[in-house]
């Protein structure tokens, strides 16, 4: 019977086992890198505006987003639809409130009207010009908060109403939003130009969540909080309510002060802290409450906050200059763009218009603005389009060509961008 004898080869395993290890070191070493790029720092963030400001760069859209498109809200001029004034998207339908009547409309994802809800006035199912109002999270019903009246109307997704609720909160309340089946987060402002008669205190909270009811739960205080406020001064005084955003469907906030707040139905923490170094800004309670006889030459942030899966971005003003600031969750570095005023992110997208959103969908990765159609083809005419810059041509012919078909008397045009996706998010 023959053996076979094993044939041994003195260092061979040994070399094996080495490259084996350094193999799998690099590769860790690479997962390292690779998901630290994903790692997002802790929350509170510092955002460092003089940081930002000996940073300039170009922020270019195709950095943030994907794609952009436009709709005209509903081709049919019988339906006359006046400025934009407050969106909110749903999975699926744009509910919008304009000028033209103050009641809310529901529309599809491409514009075309589908129902109005109540009518405007003081009776029952009626509410006032203005009113504000928020889509439920799951069912796409429809709250509307019945100003001065102390409570809100519920309806279908359809327009059918439901139900009447009484919501006692203060008559300074501003807007609201549906943060759960049972919870809402409201907004409060005072102008004492117009509000001077109140005789209570106002100033008992920026913002806040509420039970369906209007029991508060979490408050976030104002400032002026039981502050001694003779009538005089309280008639020269302005405190505007927080703008809203959401993220990862929770809401970023921003009230007057350095700290921007994240939110959901359970709980309200520091999400950024604005850090200042030596930039001059705005501190004191005259600064942010009083009216100015001039214009200050100290900065401010100016705008809602967009939060990103790594990035964060906002307005700021100082004195005559404007800039977009952005802040890397991933590396804590900040950088700014300077802007003319209202201007926004370079489009280089489609080569259209600069672009800076207003609303955005609870996830937070559509951004949303509306502009009336002389203006859309004012602003993206065939001179300016010829002249710009566009990382996919195929989305300048998109533009150009519906630039082209749109009217100067169109309904009001709406840019919606959708935002690039990230390893690890939901």
């Amino acid at each position: 019977m023959q053996t076979t004898k094993s044939v041994r080869f003195p260092g061979v395993i040994p070399v094996l086992l080495f490259i084996i290890v350094l193999a799998t070191g690099c590769t860790n070493k690479k997962n390292v890198r690779e998901s630290d790029e994903l790692k997002i720092l802790p929350y509170p963030h510092i955002i460092d505006i003089s940081e930002g400001l000996s940073n300039p760069s170009e922020i270019r859209l195709s950095e943030i987003a994907d794609s952009i498109r436009y709709v005209v809200l509903s081709k049919d001029k019988q339906e006359v639809i006046g400025d934009v004034d407050k969106i909110q998207i749903s999975d699926s339908h744009l509910y919008l409130r304009t000028s033209s009547d103050g009641i809310v409309k529901r529309f599809d994802m491409n514009g075309n009207y589908l129902n109005s809800f109540g009518n405007i006035g003081r009776g029952p199912k009626e509410y006032l010009p203005g009113s504000a109002y928020s889509t439920s999270v799951n069912d796409d019903k429809l709250f509307v908060f019945r100003s001065a009246m102390d409570s809100y109307l519920v309806f279908e997704p359809n327009g059918n109403y439901v139900e009447t609720v009484d919501f006692p909160v203060s008559r300074t309340m501003f807007d609201f939003r549906s943060l759960s089946d049972s919870v809402f987060m409201c907004t409060f402002f005072y102008i004492g130009s117009i509000m001077k008669d109140y005789t209570e205190n106002p100033f008992n909270c920026s913002a806040g969540i509420f039970d369906c009811n209007g029991n508060p739960l979490k408050l976030i205080e104002h400032p002026l909080k039981n502050a001694d406020i003779s009538k005089s001064d309280a008639g020269n005084m302005i405190s505007m309510a927080p703008s809203i955003t959401f993220f990862d469907n929770r809401i970023v906030l921003m009230p007057d002060g350095d700290t921007i707040y994240e939110i959901d139905s359970k709980s309200i923490f520091p999400g950024y802290i604005i850090k200042w170094g030596n930039v001059p800004h705005n501190q004191s309670v005259k600064d942010f409450f009083f009216r100015q006889s001039g214009p200050s030459d100290k900065a401010s942030v100016w705008s809602l906050i967009l939060e990103t899966y790594d990035r964060t971005f906002f307005r700021l003003t100082k004195g005559t200059e404007y800039y977009i600031f952005e802040y890397n969750k991933v590396s804590g570095s900040t950088r700014s763009m300077a802007i003319e005023r209202d201007k926004g992110f370079l489009n280089d997208l489609d080569g259209g218009d600069d672009f800076y959103p207003y609303y955005t969908n609870r996830s937070g990765d559509i951004w949303i603005t509306g502009q009336d159609a002389y203006t859309f083809k004012e602003k993206n005419s065939p001179e300016i389009l010829a002249k710009s810059e566009a990382a996919y041509p195929e989305m300048k012919e998109k533009l150009e060509k519906f630039a082209d078909n749109l009217e100067q008397d169109d309904n009001p045009v709406l840019k919606l961008v959708y935002l690039k996706k990230h390893k690890g998010q939901k």
